[in-house]
């Protein structure tokens, strides 16, 4: 594999959105942001587009991807924030390279555009993992879902289109103001993830080597590293995310997904 330098940011500003086109040809397995200036820390990324053939596949906050990176245990410096489509610890080399964006065909343009807020003469560069050149297949997605729940109790969070369905979901990162307890996962009407509450689930997900976060809850069917586990679309007539909340709350569900670029 290669790590290179990309092309300079445009518009790298204390409050703005800069961008940088990638190059054409090779195969991404991840994208490093480098942040450096006076103040600038992922905090005031208040957003990350990362599009392919104009299509956003990857959105993202600075301060939520640190955490779901932390899970992953994708850690860097204080100053780098890494957008990561592989799988560094999966079992086999075939699970851990699905999902990178390869673009030696299939793809005409790839995209990354950074919106800060707040930042004192901040620079932004990237660099890239690359893997050798191949045509478009599967990509890893991140997709966000927000939603605000009233009060306490249980509710359906809606987070997959089921006529878009086809994608393999990897994990989905719950981030929450601190009232979600519990969650529930149902596919096609059968419990596959029966209300577990979050000292279960950090505890659970500690014995396979994953770091829960303050106020992320993740569902991670793949936590073993064993990415036969994530959860198949493809044959689900009903897919269902049920958290329970101690209080009135506001969630964004970030869902990793494995999926075709035109689906989703």
């Amino acid at each position: 594999m290669l790590l290179v330098k990309n092309t300079p940011f445009t518009n790298v500003v204390a409050s703005g959105v800069a961008t940088v086109n990638l190059p054409i040809g090779m195969s991404y397995n991840k994208i490093i942001l480098a942040l450096g200036g006076t103040t600038f820390t992922p905090s005031m990324i208040t957003n990350i587009n990362l599009k392919v053939n104009g299509k956003i596949i990857y959105n993202a906050i600075g301060s939520r991807l640190s955490l779901i990176n932390a899970y992953r245990q994708v850690v860097g410096s204080a100053t780098c924030l890494t957008l990561d489509f592989t799988e560094p610890r999966a079992k086999s080399m075939i699970e851990q390279y699905v999902g990178n964006i390869n673009t030696a065909s299939g793809v005409s343009s790839v995209t990354i555009e950074v919106t800060i807020a707040g930042a004192t003469a901040p620079t932004l560069d990237s660099y890239s993992e690359l893997g050798p050149p191949a045509a478009l297949g599967v990509i890893a997605k991140h997709i966000p879902f927000t939603a605000s729940f009233a009060g306490s109790g249980k509710f359906p969070m809606k987070l997959i289109d089921i006529t878009n369905r086809g994608g393999i979901i990897k994990r989905v990162h719950f981030a929450h103001g601190g009232n979600l307890s519990q969650l529930e996962v149902k596919k096609n009407g059968i419990v596959i993830w029966d209300n577990i509450p979050t000292a279960i689930n950090t505890s659970w997900q500690a014995e396979y080597a994953k770091t829960a976060q303050t106020n992320l809850y993740t569902y991670d069917p793949c936590a073993d590293n064993n990415y036969a586990n994530g959860v198949k679309t493809a044959d689900a007539t009903a897919l269902e995310f049920n958290p329970t909340f101690t209080a009135a709350d506001t969630v964004t569900a970030v869902v990793e997904v494995l999926d075709v670029l035109g689906n989703m």
